[in-house]
């Protein structure tokens, strides 16, 4: 055979195809070697069904249980649905009269003459009511809590107005337990800030009243700092403000400190325990994880003990928009023509509380108990405002406000929605339907009065601006003129306070001036409007002024 017949097809195809078989041969040796002891253990019929009735049994099971979890959801959801349905049944029936009661408190508090008894007993009923406000709110915000419902909405405000309202309230409170009570401020607080301002509120009066409580004898002392400043990528002054308690009461063991935030725990003696819900602090420490902060404490059984938490808010040019002038008396009534309000709420004593809320102040009042009759009170006064009750017999509140606002003589018609409902449902489906605001109840007189100025653009006019004409304009001169001036020493008493910045102490011996003759009020009462506003060196350029 010559060697080129070796390349011919009929040999080199021959010799691929016996490569191949060789190949399939050896893999199928291979595969008979890793098959046949699988094949050697194949189950029988009986073993196979046997494990058939295993696996439908495991089948059967696991539908079972399937079946009962999704139950057990709906069980929770019909529960969930229950709760929320019951506490807001709850929260309607048990504001509702507090509505009539804090509400004819504020009124006789600001129009009747009222002896000196007669005015603390109003006082205490006011404190009582809001401290039951207070029980009411805090099964609520642990509801919320519970439901993940707890939101922020922070505004605009006027901190150093802010701290001193919440310290004035905590003041009195440690007065009447005769233990002191120290603010102390870092001299760099903003002036305006953006924060939850009613959170924050609540969280400083609970640490606050927890202080004062568990004090008897000795100080509750109350200290803001500013620990650090920056500002951010939209250039604002960002500020971390440290808000710090400190108390000389009982103090605490380690075993108390391990369970002071959790829901219905309450230390201190068996008294002192009886006080409250115990929700407080728990609650407080979920408002301030919404900051994204954290409260902490330090405490020492039978010395006292320390609560802070650092914050950080943006600094706010705005706040003088969006808040309450400071406080200049109280209001008594409003430039320009007379405006009329329609009430529109199937309780009586709501109406009524409103009515004399506001007719001392030169509205016209008007009522409805329910839409339809609203209507009605529309179509024949024409008021410029209306104020209704969301759940109402034959037309309720959410329906007459739809309907006001597809009727174009209605449309433009300021409209505030208030219910003794404090869901966030509630307020967001008033305002969807067309509403301008939402005022819940029990009506604060304050919160009131603001959504009429901002609405109806009303200038007030105040109880100490009734003789304006005759007296000096103390809020835009530094001079007074033909006024009672204290003695020298209380001048220069009051000139080293404010070089040391000691407000709170400012603020303390004015009123006592003040309540001590009525002839000082003129002098005292521009003492206290420029202490309030942190105005140092106005305050004492001022008495420098008067000492001279």
């Amino acid at each position: 055979m010559e060697i080129w017949t070796l390349w011919h097809p009929d040999y080199w195809i021959s010799g691929a195809l016996k490569a191949f078989t060789a190949i399939i041969s050896i893999y199928t040796a291979f595969a008979l070697l890793v098959l046949i002891p699988h094949a050697l253990t194949i189950p029988s019929p009986a073993q196979l069904e046997a494990v058939n009735r295993v696996l439908s049994t495991e089948i059967v099971q696991r539908k079972r249980i399937e079946t009962e979890l999704r139950l057990a959801e709906e069980v929770a959801k019909d529960s969930s649905q229950a709760k929320s349905e019951f506490l807001a049944n709850m929260s309607h029936e048990l504001r509702t009269p507090l509505n009539g009661i804090l509400g004819y408190a504020q009124i006789l508090q600001r129009t009747e003459p009222l002896s000196e008894k007669g005015s603390k007993g109003i006082g205490i009923i006011y404190q009582c009511g809001s401290h039951l406000l207070t029980l009411i709110n805090d099964i609520l915000d642990l509801s919320k809590i519970e439901a993940r419902k707890l939101e922020l909405n922070p505004i605009d405000f006027y901190l150093p107005a802010f701290l001193d309202s919440v310290s004035e309230i905590c003041r009195i409170r440690a007065e009447q337990k005769v233990i002191g009570f120290h603010l102390q401020l870092d001299p760099d607080l903003p002036t305006g800030i953006r924060a939850d301002e009613k959170r924050l509120r609540q969280v400083l009066i609970n640490l606050l009243g927890n202080a004062i409580k568990f004090t008897s004898q000795g100080t509750v002392s109350f200290n803001i700092q500013v620990t650090n400043q920056a500002i951010n990528h939209k250039g604002q002054t960002i500020y971390k403000l440290r808000f710090e308690v400190t108390d000389t009461g009982t103090g605490m063991t380690p075993e108390q400190l391990e369970k002071i935030f959790l829901p219905f725990e309450q230390v201190g003696s068996q008294k002192r325990q009886t006080e409250g819900t115990g929700l407080g602090l728990a609650i407080s420490q979920k408002i301030i994880s919404l900051m994204d902060s954290q409260i902490q404490v330090k405490s020492e059984f039978g010395k006292g003990s320390i609560f802070w938490f650092e914050v950080e808010v943006p600094e706010s040019k705005d706040w003088a928009k969006v808040s309450r002038r400071f406080e200049r008396g109280t209001i008594i009534g409003y430039q320009g023509q007379k405006r009329t309000i329609l009430i529109v709420d199937d309780k009586w004593e709501n109406r009524s509380v409103i009515v004399n809320l506001l007719e001392p102040v030169g509205f016209t009042v008007i009522e409805a108990s329910h839409g339809q009759e609203g209507w009605e009170q529309v179509n024949a006064y024409k008021p410029d405002l209306i104020i209704t009750d969301l759940v109402m017999p034959v037309l309720d509140g959410f329906e007459f406000i739809k309907s006001l606002r597809q009727s174009t003589q209605s449309e433009k018609i300021p409209v505030i929605a208030s219910s003794a409902s404090v869901f966030a449902i509630d307020e967001y489906k008033s305002i969807d339907m067309g509403a301008n605001a939402f005022l819940p109840k029990p009506i604060e007189a304050e919160t009131l009065l603001e959504l009429l100025r901002q609405f109806l653009h009303l200038e007030w006019l105040y109880d100490n601006q009734k003789n304006s004409i005759n007296k000096p304009n103390v809020d835009n001169s530094d001079t007074l003129v033909d006024v009672v001036l204290p003695a020298k020493e209380v001048l220069q008493q009051f000139l080293e306070l404010a070089q040391d910045g000691d407000i709170q102490k400012i603020l303390e011996i004015a009123e006592q001036l003040a309540d001590s003759n009525h002839k000082f009020s003129t002098f005292t009462r521009q003492i206290i409007q420029l202490a309030s506003n942190f105005q140092l060196k106005r305050l004492e350029t001022f008495i420098q002024q008067q000492i001279n």
